[in-house]
């Protein structure tokens, strides 16, 4: 049997420590419709492929003496099963209820984690033009990395199949690869270099006043939404281009922007998930990767969104150059009481993956519909189909209400709009009385 990775064991103590919460089940629902007539039982082997030749897929974990091991399992990979709702009165009404009803299913059978399956899919037929299918796992075997490879697979295969070809040869590597490069690194001098880095990084630790999220995992949490149009977001992507960033570091320096005026602080410090795929191993291996570091950036009132996001992007090459360091060993390296809070309670989710993928001429369409557990602060970015932006506070409902989470998005929306149009960060005007409750939701230090 093969011991856990890195990033597995952080997943595992992570569920251990909160035994009963649903937040470590993530992953989607591709949703393919198009003018072209999508066979649901093609899809329904398709989908099976594919879960054969993941090997992540197929992990049982066991807990012996020695702590967590894994094997792939060797259990026949039976075909999903395919719901029919076409005969419903609203069949999308009733394939988002099944999608809803699945991912708390699936939430409760993973959470236990030992000797059983950590992943579940399920095919839901709507009409002769649209099918979805979930792609659902325990974050022990899965990420958003993951779910993208998976889907382009599948739509591989279904394509193969619907028109009588031969799929391409499967990429994925085996996860034993995988676990060898992660043990490989741990034992190599970079790995001594890169906590290193990240020690002397937040040595003396910052400011990070009252990130303390409540305790436990929430009973119900909080969202509030926003759509970025294409016009807007056309804008972003000119600016950056203006500048020589990328435009997700520009909406990263408007977040960074963002805290800086919720909390009165200039070093702003915040949690960011690094896909932590530098090796030919992790780039082609279904499996958990993804890491959670924390971003430390300088704002001042007068930055204009152009020096801000240069500042911004030094530090994403700097996280990314020593990005194999795990973030949840850091708060154990430096040791000193409220590092925790490094990674926790404010943070910023880009998912810059595809979202839609071709199946034989229609298309897929990947809709995220478990991201992990949620922050009292965590914004989340998906690029949608038409070129615009999805923007998206989940919080746990314990440390807000839904006007204040509303209000949070707003502001954010606000911001962003005047630092675009070339206001100084401390001289934009925020929506409504939005400053009054971003204040009493978390008081200038």
């Amino acid at each position: 049997m093969l011991p856990l990775t890195r990033a597995q064991v952080g997943i595992w103590n992570a569920q251990r420590l909160e035994p009963d919460s649903p937040y470590y089940l993530v992953g989607d629902v591709v949703e393919i419709s198009g003018g072209e007539y999508v066979d649901a039982d093609a899809l329904a082997e398709a989908v099976r492929a594919t879960t054969e030749e993941a090997e992540t897929l197929r992990l049982r974990v066991y807990d012996t003496p020695d702590g967590p091991r894994q094997a792939v399992s060797d259990e026949p990979v039976l075909r999903p099963e395919v719901v029919d709702v076409s005969g419903e009165a609203d069949p999308a009404a009733a394939a988002r209820a099944l999608v809803d009803a699945e991912r708390v299913r699936a939430a409760g059978a993973c959470r236990g984690m030992v000797d059983r399956p950590l992943y579940a899919r399920t095919v839901i037929r709507l009409s002769d033009h649209e099918v979805w299918y979930t792609q659902l796992g325990h974050h022990l075997v899965f990420d958003g990395y993951t779910a993208a490879m998976l889907a382009r697979r599948t739509a591989a295969r279904y394509t193969a199949l619907v028109r009588g070809t031969e799929p391409p040869p499967s990429s994925f590597g085996a996860f034993a690869d995988l676990v060898a490069a992660d043990r490989a690194y741990l034992d190599s001098d970079r790995s001594a270099e890169d906590r290193a880095y990240w020690v002397d990084r937040f040595t003396p630790l910052p400011d990070l006043g009252d990130a303390d999220a409540a305790a436990g995992a929430p009973d119900r949490t909080l969202t509030a939404r926003a759509v970025v149009p294409p016009d807007e977001t056309a804008r972003l992507r000119a600016f950056a281009d203006r500048e020589g960033v990328t435009w997700g570091e520009a909406l990263i320096a408007g977040y960074a922007a963002f805290l800086h005026r919720v909390l009165g602080r200039t070093d702003v410090v915040f949690a960011l998930p690094l896909m932590c795929r530098t090796g030919s191993a992790e780039l082609r291996t279904p499996a958990m990767a993804v890491n959670v570091l924390p971003l430390r950036v300088a704002v001042h009132g007068a930055d204009g969104l152009g020096r801000l996001s240069g500042r911004v992007a030094a530090a994403l090459r700097e996280m990314r150059d020593h990005q194999r360091y795990r973030g949840e060993d850091l708060p154990r390296d430096l040791g000193v009481p409220g590092a925790g809070g490094l990674l926790h309670g404010r943070g910023i989710n880009l998912k810059a993956f595809d979202l839609a993928v071709d199946f034989a001429g229609a298309t897929g369409v990947m809709r995220n519909v478990a991201g992990g557990p949620p922050e009292d602060m965590g914004l989340s970015v998906l690029p949608t189909r038409d070129g615009g932006l999805l923007l998206g506070f989940e919080v746990d409902a314990r440390t807000s209400d839904q006007a204040a989470v509303d209000s949070k998005l707003s502001g954010l929306r606000a911001l962003l709009a005047g630092l675009l149009d070339g206001l100084p960060v401390g001289r934009v005007a925020l929506a409504g009385d939005v400053d009054r409750q971003l204040a009493d939701w978390s008081p200038a230090s």
